[in-house]
């Protein structure tokens, strides 16, 4: 068993690195659009500045434009 990212490729639930990637992405984009939607619900400077770390982080590491962070925000609070 090979530990990658803090998981396990065990030819279980992941088999390769490619599926650990493409998990963390998506957790990553659900976790966005969960603040995006609390914060449509009840808006707070804490929500904003947890909503702006998540938008770099996937700008940075997922390579996200702005603008489709922009459009995920819309889609999630409507």
């Amino acid at each position: 068993m090979k530990q990658y990212k803090g998981y396990y490729i065990d030819h279980v639930i992941f088999n390769s690195t490619a599926e650990i990637d493409a998990f963390i992405k998506k957790q990553a984009v659900e976790h966005h659009n969960r603040l995006s939607k609390m914060f449509s619900e009840r808006p707070s400077m804490e929500l904003s500045s947890m909503m702006s770390d998540s938008a770099d982080r996937l700008h940075n590491l997922f390579n996200f434009s702005y603008e489709e962070i922009g459009e995920m925000e819309i889609a999630a609070m409507a």
